[in-house]
């Protein structure tokens, strides 16, 4: 826990009670503040030494800020009550990334991590390749751990941040001395009040850099190209883009996998099964240009990529097995994530199935000619066959994951490919028969393990 001693003495309201509430009201405390806390669900309960207040319906009194979760409504599609009354009163509404910031500033570096796909992957990879270099950095924010809740880093040693449009929009003064933005497509639009909202919640990651500090911005998308050209223009700060596109002489580039920084080679990463596909080249690329701004050598980026395990539910390689590989890419949620998987292995057996989001699989039907075979479960199996009707693959509907894994396997040895794998990329909710998409991955990896074992 990092404590908040420049609270000491101030009164603070905690609004949501999960994951960060819970973090922010202890380290508040643990600094020397009063806490007033609240949750519309009663059953999350009051933190050691916090006093419950309805203070969304009571109003403020001599409080200093209200701290609040990120996934309750700031602006859209209708401020939570608090944020209404808190505005009323002038009493600033921010975020745990804030009060970390305004704690440990003058302390440690903040590099922070943002982008629609791959800030997780991106985010877990760098932290790596620091502690793999002996830089003993703290990891967290929208991944693992509550801010608040990490162990403080030694002085100088840097917070690595991966920052949602949620919590992006909660700061209000910090300064990242690194900041990438990997990519933009429409994603929680309704929050932000369409995509114009979302792009400026993400473009804060910048708002505050000066010199010295570094900006990445991937331009494979049409709005990174636009906001690095921005920045060029305007931030005081050093920016560089990221590209799978095309080599770079200046910047980020993974052109074919050949991983460059400013037109000097550092590894190729087509050798690194756990990083497949150019959606993680360019994750490796943001990393290895973070990793160089906090003083790594190329030689430490590439040992620290090639030595990184993966993160667990996205594109994770469970093993192989007589030429047979089994990918577990559960966190592929919708068609266009699982789009990006079918681009990254061949001679695939698909698993794909549960709680079908808008679209379906329509996002994934052009990148379907390394697919053998599909094997359809769940409550959208109907659905998604009508979808895949017509393709040039053979099509197998199945009640539970369970059953269709069992296909998959007999199919892919029946067929005896030298190199062909297992991918779960489920293209759908999994709210039909699991609690959540890390339940799903690990009953994939339970069945795949079974099996190499």
């Amino acid at each position: 826990m990092i404590p908040l001693h420049h609270l000491s003495g101030q009164k603070i309201a905690v609004l949501g009670l999960s994951r960060t509430g819970q973090a922010t009201a202890r380290a508040a405390l643990a600094g020397g503040a009063q806490v007033d806390v609240w949750d519309d669900n009663p059953e999350n309960p009051t933190p050691e030494g916090a006093h419950r207040l309805n203070f969304p319906e009571t109003g403020f009194d001599g409080h200093t800020a209200l701290v609040m979760s990120p996934g309750i409504p700031l602006t859209h599609p209708r401020p939570h009550n608090a944020v209404l009354l808190a505005r009323a009163a002038g009493v600033p509404v921010i975020g745990d990334i804030e009060l970390l910031w305004r704690e440990r500033r003058t302390q440690n570096p903040f590099i922070g991590i943002t982008g629609t796909n791959g800030k997780s992957t991106t985010t877990a990879l760098l932290g790596h390749m620091l502690r793999d270099a002996s830089v003993p950095a703290a990891i967290g924010g929208n991944i693992g751990d509550a801010v608040l809740a990490l162990n403080p880093p030694p002085i100088g040693a840097p917070f690595v941040l991966e920052v949602s449009s949620y919590q992006l929009d909660l700061c209000r003064s910090t300064e990242f001395a690194a900041a990438a933005l990997l990519n933009i497509t429409p994603d929680h639009l309704e929050r932000h009040g369409g995509l114009s909202g979302y792009i400026d919640a993400k473009l804060r990651l910048f708002a505050r850099q000066g010199v010295g500090n570094l900006a990445l911005v991937g331009v494979d998308d049409e709005h990174g190209k636009t906001i690095a050209a921005a920045l060029g223009h305007h931030s005081r700060a050093s920016v560089l883009p990221v590209t799978t596109a095309r080599p770079l002489d200046m910047g980020l580039s993974a052109y074919g996998g050949d991983l460059r920084l400013n037109g000097q080679p550092i590894l190729d990463l087509r050798t690194v099964p756990r990083l497949a596909g150019e959606h993680n080249w360019q994750n490796a690329a943001v990393a290895a240009g973070l990793g160089w701004h906090a003083g790594l050598t190329s030689k430490q980026i590439a040992d620290g990529i090639a030595s990184f395990p993966g993160l667990a539910h996205r594109q994770e390689l469970i093993g192989s097995r007589n030429g047979l590989s089994f990918i577990n890419d559960s966190k592929a949620t919708n068609g266009e994530a699982a789009a990006v998987a079918l681009r990254s292995y061949d001679s695939i057996f698909w698993l794909a199935g549960g709680q079908a989001k808008d679209g379906g699989l329509k996002a994934a039907l052009h990148d379907l000619n390394r697919v053998k075979a599909a094997f359809i479960y769940g409550e959208c199996a109907a659905e998604f066959q009508t979808q895949l009707a017509g393709k040039s693959l053979q099509t197998q509907t199945f009640s539970t994951l369970e059953e269709a894994f069992g296909a998959a396997l007999a199919t892919a040895e029946a067929e005896s490919i030298d190199s062909a794998t297992i991918l779960l990329a489920p293209g759908a909710a999994s709210w039909d028969q699991f609690t959540s998409f890390e339940d799903r991955g690990d009953v994939f990896r339970a069945l795949a393990n079974a099996y190499l074992n």
